[in-house]
C-alpha cells in the first residue's frame, strides 16, 4: 500500500452538476441499474440495497456499529474507466450525526486518500446530503466508506450514498453560477439580520456609521445596577438611546446582565436575590413591550469573567428560567434568548437547557470566537443545531449574538499592532467571511463585536475589535462590511453553491440585472485559479470593492486567482450564465 494521507487539496471540481455527456466527467455509479450493487462488498454488521439518492436512485447501507466493530463498504474497480489527468473523485453521502464516515480512495499506484466526510458550510446539517471530493494521481482502483461510532455505545442507522464520479483535474476550477443545493432551507434565503455591539449610550456619529453600513440593530448591556435604585426602575437613559437607534431605523438587542450591589453583588444566588432579578426582568419586558427590541438573559454565563466565581450551569439555569418566566408574564410576545455562551459550549448548554426552559425561550445564543477562520465553526454549529432540534424541535432559533476579530492579530507577524494597515485589512477579510458564514449556516441573526475600539493600545487585542477607531474613523473592516451589506441588499440570497472543491466556498445572490457570486477559500496552503467564460463576466472586485486583475485564459475565458490571505472575490455574471456542455 502506498502513501495514505488526509485529502487537503483538489484540482478541478466544477461548481456545476456536470451533464453525463461531458468529456471531462465520468459517472462510475449512479445506482440506476438493477445490478448496480454487484460491485460492492461489505465488511461488518450491515446490508446494502437500492434506495433514494442525491438525484434519483442511490444506495442505502443499513448498519450496526460499535467502537470495536466498524463497518466497511467497498467498491473494487473492475470496469474500464477513462483515463483522466490528475483525476478527481467525488461522492455524495448522507448519514446521522452519531457516526463518523470516512472516504478511502486508492489509485493504481497504491496512493490512498483518507477523507472524513464532515459538515461543511455548504452542507452543515446532520442527515443531509454532503459532498466530498479528492484528487488522485492515477486510475482509481478502490473506493471504501468506513463507518465508526462517535461514542462508546452500539448504534444502528442508514448511510445513503450516490454519484461516484470521476472528473479531469487540470489545476483549474471552471466556474459559473449554478442552482443552489436543494438542501438549502427556505428560511436561509431570507438573510438573517446582522447587528453590532456597542458600549456607549451616547455616540450619535458611531450610530450613523452603523446604519450606513447596513446594520439592522445594535446590542447593548441593559445593566441591572443602572436600572434599579432602591426597588424603583428607571429607564430614562436607555429610552433616549432606544429612540436614537429607532430614529435610524434600527432595533436593539438588550442584554439583561450582571449583578446589583443591593442584591448579592456580582451574581444573584440566594432566593431573595434571584427574585429581585426576576422583578428587574419583568420590569424590562413590561417597559419595552411592543418596541423593536430583543432580549438576551446574561452574557457568557460559562465564562468566569462574567459569572463571578466558578460558572455553574445549575445556578445559571435557575436565574434563566426565573427571568424568562417573569418576562413572559409581562410580555408573552417578547423575543428572548439564553445568554450567549463563550466558544459554542454545548456541554454547558446541555446542562442548562431542558425542555421546560426552552418553552419560554425564542432562541439560544452562542459566541463562536474560533481560533481559526470563520468557517471552522461549522462542526460546532452542526452539533448545537442537532442537539437543539432533538430537545426542542425546529421552533427554537440559534443566534450568534457576539463574534468578532481583533485587528491585533498575533499570527501575521511577531509584533502585535492593531493599528497596522496589514492587520486591519486582515480583520476586514475575516469580517466579510464571518458574515457570509452566519448567512450560509442559517443563524437567525448575527452580531459583530464591536462597533468602536475600546482603547488606543495597539498591542492589546481587547481594545482593537472595533469597526471604528477610538476617534470614530472607519477601519477597513467597516468598509468591507458596508460593501457586503450593500451588495446583498438589492439581491436575493440563493444559498451556497453545492459542489465546491475542497476549501473553496461560493455564495450566490441573484439581482434583477445580474447574478453575484462571492467566492473565497479558507485554505492558506495554496492559491486557486478560477476559469470563467469571458462573455458571462460583468465585473470582478475584491471584498473592499476594488477592481481585481483578470487574466486572459484559453478559448474565450478569463482567469482569476483567489487566495485565503487576499479574501473573498465578488464576481458579477450576466443573468442565466452557464458553462457550455462539453
Amino acid at each position: 500500500m502506498g502513501l495514505a494521507q488526509i485529502c487537503t487539496t483538489a484540482a478541478l471540481v466544477t461548481f456545476l452538476a456536470y451533464p453525463r455527456s461531458s468529456r471531462d466527467t465520468y459517472f462510475i455509479d449512479t445506482f440506476d441499474r438493477p445490478d448496480s450493487l454487484s460491485a460492492w462488498r461489505i465488511s461488518g454488521d450491515a446490508s446494502v440495497e437500492l434506495g433514494s439518492g442525491y438525484r434519483g436512485p442511490g444506495a442505502a447501507l443499513h448498519y450496526r456499529v460499535s467502537r470495536e466493530a466498524p463497518v466497511l463498504v467497498v467498491w473494487q474497480g473492475s470496469m474500464q474507466l477513462p483515463k483522466f489527468r490528475n483525476p478527481v473523485f467525488s461522492i455524495w453521502a448522507r448519514f446521522p450525526g452519531d457516526v463518523q464516515v470516512t472516504l478511502q480512495a486508492t489509485d493504481s499506484s497504491g496512493y490512498e486518500v483518507l477523507l472524513p466526510i464532515e459538515a461543511t458550510l455548504e452542507h452543515p446539517h446532520a442527515n443531509e446530503w454532503r459532498y466530498a471530493s479528492c484528487r488522485l494521481k492515477h486510475k482509481i482502483t478502490r473506493v471504501a466508506l468506513s463507518i465508526r461510532t462517535l461514542g462508546n455505545t452500539t448504534v444502528q442507522g442508514e448511510l445513503d450514498f450516490d454519484e461516484l464520479t470521476l472528473r479531469s483535474g487540470d489545476g483549474m476550477v471552471r466556474f459559473s453560477p449554478a442552482e443552489p443545493s436543494s438542501e438549502v432551507p427556505a428560511s436561509v434565503k431570507q438573510l438573517p439580520p446582522i447587528g453590532v455591539n456597542v458600549h456607549l449610550l451616547r455616540d450619535e456619529p458611531s450610530l450613523d456609521s452603523a446604519r450606513a453600513a447596513g446594520f439592522a440593530f445594535v446590542r447593548m448591556d441593559l445593566l441591572w445596577r443602572n436600572v434599579e435604585r432602591r426597588g424603583r426602575f428607571r429607564f430614562l437613559a436607555y429610552d433616549l438611546f432606544l429612540r436614537s437607534v429607532q430614529a435610524r431605523g434600527m432595533g436593539v438587542l438588550w442584554i439583561l446582565d450582571y449583578g446589583h450591589p443591593e442584591h448579592g453583588g456580582d451574581v444573584p444566588r440566594t432566593p431573595d436575590d434571584l427574585q429581585a432579578f426576576d422583578r428587574y426582568a419583568q420590569a424590562v419586558a413590561e417597559h419595552f413591550r411592543g418596541q423593536n427590541v430583543r432580549y438576551e438573559i446574561w452574557n457568557e454565563p460559562n465564562n468566569p469573567q462574567f459569572w463571578a466565581g466558578s460558572p455553574d450551569p445549575v445556578e445559571y439555569r435557575t436565574l434563566l428560567n426565573g427571568a424568562a418566566v417573569a418576562m413572559r408574564s409581562a410580555d408573552p410576545s417578547a423575543i428572548i434568548s439564553s445568554g450567549g455562551v463563550s466558544n459554542m459550549d454545548l456541554l454547558f448548554l446541555s446542562r442548562v437547557l431542558d425542555r421546560n426552559a426552552l418553552e419560554n425561550l425564542t432562541a439560544i445564543s452562542v459566541h463562536p470566537y474560533p481560533k481559526g477562520g470563520p468557517e471552522t465553526i461549522v462542526s460546532g454549529f452542526s452539533d448545537i443545531q442537532s442537539w437543539t432540534a432533538n430537545q426542542a424541535g425546529k421552533g427554537i432559533e440559534i443566534w450568534d449574538s457576539e463574534w468578532g476579530y481583533s485587528s491585533t492579530l498575533s499570527n501575521s507577524h511577531s509584533e502585535l499592532n492593531g493599528h497596522n494597515g496589514r492587520d486591519r485589512e486582515r480583520q476586514a477579510n475575516l469580517a466579510t467571511r464571518e458574515v457570509l458564514t452566519v448567512w450560509g449556516l442559517g443563524f437567525s441573526l448575527g452580531v459583530w463585536y464591536d462597533l468602536r475600539d475600546d482603547g488606543n493600545d495597539p498591542a492589546n487585542p481587547e481594545q482593537n475589535y472595533g469597526l471604528l477607531d477610538t476617534n470614530g474613523r472607519e477601519k477597513p473592516a467597516m468598509q468591507a462590511i458596508r460593501n457586503l451589506m450593500t451588495s446583498a441588499k438589492s439581491r436575493k440570497f440563493m444559498g451556497m453553491l453545492p459542489e465546491p472543491p475542497y476549501g473553496i466556498h461560493a455564495a450566490r445572490f441573484d439581482g434583477t440585472n445580474d447574478e453575484l457570486v462571492i467566492v473565497w477559500t479558507d485554505t492558506a496552503e495554496r492559491d486557486t485559479t478560477l476559469e470563467i467564460e469571458r462573455r458571462d463576466l460583468i465585473s470582478a472586485t475584491d471584498f473592499m470593492g476594488r477592481a481585481i486583475k483578470v487574466k486572459s485564459g484559453s478559448k474565450g475565458t478569463s482567469r482569476i486567482t483567489i487566495s485565503e490571505h487576499a479574501g473573498p472575490v465578488y464576481l458579477s455574471f450576466r443573468i442565466g450564465s452557464r458553462l457550455p456542455s462539453a
